[in-house]
């Protein structure tokens, strides 16, 4: 799979060459035209995330509507998982000598084998009697055309590829095409730009040269200011130049590779820097990309014909510019029963201090016990987070009829297993919790529950990401109000969207709103419910509503004066349907 990639990437830098080198000689337009088309498909093979194939899936047993496919397909992402797993763990035995780790090896090679045996079996039923779901699941890249047809009459697409010498943007609606090439921002300079802006997002702390930078976000270091030469100098280099194709727009999708699939476009300024970095006044003056679209990303561009095509249970809700679909149109994991409006769980029961205010917490590795469960009582000492409590309390306010599960009865256990059955009924889903990223070694990211009085395989009080992805969802919003929930491992520049979202995206999701960093527990909590009331008073007839929601959410939090750092109000991105 790497050696394909790369091969595509190979193919994808050549043609982009060709294209982006070549003069525009009239006499060669129609060459160019079609060259162009052409780099546009190229450039989305380059393009390849775990969250996009999770939604192909996903989207290819709605579209098919079988329930045998259904069940199938659920084993076969559940034997995925399993494989991958005894792959990490026989990773880590291989490395120690001793007796018992060779007799442990022994057994979970065996288990690795079972799985993989019972794959190619299930793999080789699926080819046989679905034919269609395998080529539902086969990547391809939509043609200009194809793209221009999904997206709605307010909307924009940005695709931004990052490769070695250079990084290339395409800007596409409805009605207009533009590119461009970035010849100053290849690979190791867009790296290094997000390093710098990221820097001051994460590490934000006390006063320094008069910024009021709010002291309950992060105890430490103090603040680095935000570099907003920087995020002006990525706007003019990535969005300005075809930024004619967003005239009248008030969306935009983003799918963006490299270092920024690890920052969120928000925080991309839209005029040069005035006054000082460091002055409160001036961060909340500054003209933000955030208050020029409500934002939104996706990890391809094929996800929009997922998304609007094969991930909608209406036909009459369909996309116009959908392919004919194949068969009936009935999701086989269709929540039976009332449809909920909104399912949430969190602020677990920990006896650890808020010592900093903030939903962060160690890396999942520093929370595992002896074999593939977390230890309860390192996860029980992770500090409390009282804005939790007042978050899903503000929500189940909101929300007379919600089922909100918070402190003791938000287990690990209720989720997967009691109530199970209204998360699959529920329209919007929240874990309001703390968030823990992957490590170096077999620990998965996850979201920390209350954890149970002795771990097991039912309730360890880890929600593993692994475990995520086997709920059984039918949202149209899942919101992580935690931290660090975008990426697998928190390094900028990895596999965007890894982690936590592609479980949500295997278990239904159509959108998922994550974290970047560590975020603020109080200015979260104004972010969550403020976003949730936008949503609310829209309706369900905005195409946009969850993009314009957040959009709202992040407004409210720099309406505070000490909020005006991106830290507080930029960490949130929504990724999938903007509405």
């Amino acid at each position: 799979m790497i050696a394909a990639k790369a091969a595509r990437c190979l193919a994808t830098v050549a043609v982009l060459a060709v294209v982006f080198l070549a003069g525009p000689a009239p006499a060669r337009q129609d060459t160019l035209a079609s060259l162009r088309a052409e780099a546009w498909e190229a450039a989305q093979w380059a393009i390849a995330s775990d969250a996009a194939d999770a939604l192909a899936r996903v989207s290819a047993r709605f579209a098919q509507g079988d329930d045998a496919l259904g069940r199938l397909a659920e084993e076969r992402e559940a034997l995925i998982e399993r494989r991958d797993r005894l792959e990490r763990e026989l990773e880590r035995l291989y490395a120690l000598d001793d007796p018992a780790a060779l007799a442990t090896r022994t057994q979970t090679r065996a288990a690795w084998e079972a799985a993989v045996d019972r794959l190619r079996v299930v793999d080789a039923d699926i080819e046989a009697r679905f034919p269609a779901y395998s080529d539902l699941t086969s990547p391809r890249a939509l043609s200009i055309a194809e793209t221009q047809a999904l997206l709605g009459p307010d909307e924009g697409l940005l695709l931004v590829l990052v490769n070695p010498e250079a990084t290339y943007v395409w800007g596409v609606s409805r009605e207009r095409v533009e590119w461009a090439r970035a010849d100053t921002l290849g690979d190791a300079a867009m790296t290094a730009a997000v390093d710098r802006l990221r820097a001051s997002l994460t590490s934000a702390g006390t006063a320094r040269g008069g910024q009021e930078v709010d002291p309950i976000l992060f105890a430490g270091p103090q603040a680095t200011p935000f570099d907003r030469a920087t995020a002006y100098h990525l706007y003019t280099e990535l969005v300005r130049p075809v930024e004619a194709a967003f005239e009248g727009k008030t969306t935009l999708i983003s799918v963006v590779t490299g270092a920024l699939t690890s920052l969120p476009l928000s925080v991309l300024t839209t005029g040069a820097p005035v006054g000082a970095d460091t002055a409160s006044d001036a961060l909340a003056a500054t003209p933000w990309l955030i208050d020029r679209y409500a934002l939104a990303t996706l990890p391809s561009v094929s996800s929009l014909e997922a998304l609007r095509c094969h991930l909608v249970a209406d036909a009459a809700l369909r996309s116009p510019g959908c392919p004919p679909r194949p068969g009936a149109a009935a999701r086989p994991e269709a929540a039976r029963g009332a449809r909920l409006e909104l399912a949430a769980f969190g602020a677990p029961l920990l006896t650890g201090t808020p010592r900093d205010a903030t939903r962060g917490a160690p890396a999942a590795d520093d929370v595992m016990g002896q074999g593939r469960l977390a230890d309860v009582g390192k996860l029980r000492a992770l500090p409390s987070l009282p804005g939790s409590k007042l978050e899903l309390e503000t929500l189940k306010i909101r929300y007379p009829g919600a089922l909100i599960r918070i402190g003791s009865e938000a287990t690990e256990y209720a989720v997967r297993a009691d109530d199970a059955d209204a998360l699959s009924r529920a329209r919007f889903v929240v874990f309001s919790t703390h968030g823990l990223m992957a490590g170096s070694a077999a620990a998965e990211p996850g979201l920390v529950m209350t954890p149970p009085e002795e771990a097991s395989e039912a309730d360890d009080g880890y929600l593993s990401a692994s475990e995520a992805a086997q709920l059984r969802l039918n949202a149209e919003f899942v919101v992580l109000s935690a931290c660090n929930t975008a990426a697998s491992n928190g390094r900028p520049g990895g596999e965007g969207l890894s982690g936590l979202a592609r479980a949500f995206f295997y278990a239904g999701a159509r959108s998922v709103m994550v974290s970047h960093w560590e975020v603020s527990d109080a200015a979260t909590t104004t972010l969550i419910t403020s976003t949730f009331a936008d949503l609310d008073a829209r309706g369900a007839g905005d195409p946009g509503a969850r993009a314009r929601a957040l959009q709202a959410g992040i407004r409210a939090v720099r309406a505070e004066r000490r909020w005006a750092h991106p830290a507080y109000w930029a960490a949130f991105t929504l990724v999938g349907e903007p509405g």
